[in-house]
C-alpha cells in the first residue's frame, strides 16, 4: 500500500518539479540560509537534492540519499555550517510537498495516508543527513584531538633569549615529524631563536625519511638565521644516518644535552 502510495507521490513530485523546488527555494531565502550562496550554486544543489528526494519515493531506496549525505556532510564541517543549515532543507521540503499534497487531495480520502507516506519518506532522509553530519563531526573533532595531542608531544622550550630546546622523546612516525618541522620553525620565528638544540636522547629509532625531516629542519632552520645543535644521537640512529649518506660535516652534534647547551652558550656570547 504504502509502495503504491510513494510512486504516485514521485510521479506527483515529478511533475510539479518547477513550481515545488521554486517555492522551496523561495521558503528557505526567507529563513536566510542561502545568503551567502549564489545563484548558480543554488540551482545545482537544490535540483540535485529534490532529484533524489524523488528517486527515493520512486524506487524505495535510500542509497543516493546515503551518498549526498556523505559529501554535503564532509562539506559542512568544512565549512563549519550550522545542523539547522544541514536539516532544515528537507524538513522545508516536507512542509512543501505537504502543503502540496493537502491542496491536491483534501477531498480525498487517502489524504492522511499520502501525508504519513511522504513525511515517512523526508523523516527517513533527514535522520540520515543529520547522522551523517554527526558521524563527520566527529571525524572532525576526532583529527583535531590529535593534532593537538601531536602538538603536546612537540615541547619547544625557550630555556634564554634566542635559544630554544626541542627535548624529542618516543617513536617519531613521518606525521609527527612533518608536525615536528612545522612547530619548530614557527617558534624560531616567534621567538627570534639564534640557537635550536634538538635532543635526541629519548627517540629509540629514526628510519631513514624521519632523519631525512631532521635534516630539513636543520636546513630550514638556518634560513630563519638559526644554527642547531643535535645532542643525545644512539649509536644505532647515527648509524641510521650514515647509512642514508648524511652529509654529518653539516650538522653540529654533541653526545649529551648538557655538552649541547654548554656549546649553545658559547655560541651566543660570540
Amino acid at each position: 500500500m504504502s509502495m503504491n502510495l510513494n510512486k504516485e507521490l514521485s510521479l506527483l513530485f515529478e511533475g510539479h518539479a518547477d513550481q515545488l523546488k521554486e517555492q522551496w527555494i523561495s521558503e528557505m531565502k526567507k529563513l536566510g540560509f542561502l545568503e551567502q550562496v549564489s545563484d548558480d550554486e543554488i540551482e545545482k544543489q537544490f535540483t540535485n537534492l529534490y532529484n533524489i528526494a524523488v528517486s527515493t519515493f520512486k524506487t524505495g531506496k535510500y542509497d543516493d540519499a546515503e551518498k549526498y549525505a556523505r559529501d554535503i556532510a564532509q562539506k559542512a564541517v568544512l565549512q563549519h555550517m550550522a545542523v539547522d543549515q544541514i536539516i532544515g532543507g528537507m524538513l522545508k521540503l516536507r512542509d512543501v510537498y505537504q502543503c502540496f499534497i493537502f491542496e491536491k487531495f483534501k477531498d480525498d480520502k487517502r489524504l492522511c495516508d499520502l501525508i504519513s507516506a511522504c513525511a515517512t519518506v523526508i523523516n527517513k532522509i533527514v535522520s540520515i543527513k543529520a547522522l551523517a553530519f554527526v558521524e563527520e563531526s566527529e571525524k572532525e573533532i576526532l583529527q583535531q584531538q590529535k593534532e593537538a595531542m601531536l602538538a603536546l608531544s612537540i615541547p619547544v622550550l625557550q630555556i634564554r633569549d634566542e635559544m630554544l630546546i626541542l627535548p624529542l622523546i618516543g617513536i617519531i612516525d613521518s606525521a609527527r615529524s612533518q608536525q615536528i618541522v612545522e612547530e619548530l620553525l614557527n617558534k624560531i620565528a616567534e621567538y627570534q631563536a639564534s640557537i635550536i638544540i634538538i635532543d635526541l636522547t629519548g627517540v629509540p629509532i629514526i628510519d631513514s625519511l624521519v632523519a631525512n625531516h631532521i635534516i630539513k629542519t636543520v636546513q630550514a632552520a638556518k634560513m630563519l638565521g638559526a644554527e642547531t645543535i643535535i645532542t643525545g644521537i644512539s649509536p644505532p640512529n647515527a648509524q641510521t644516518l650514515v647509512n642514508i649518506g648524511v652529509d654529518i660535516s653539516t650538522l653540529i652534534t654533541k653526545n649529551n644535552l648538557r655538552t649541547g647547551l654548554k656549546l649553545a652558550d658559547e655560541m651566543l656570547q660570540k
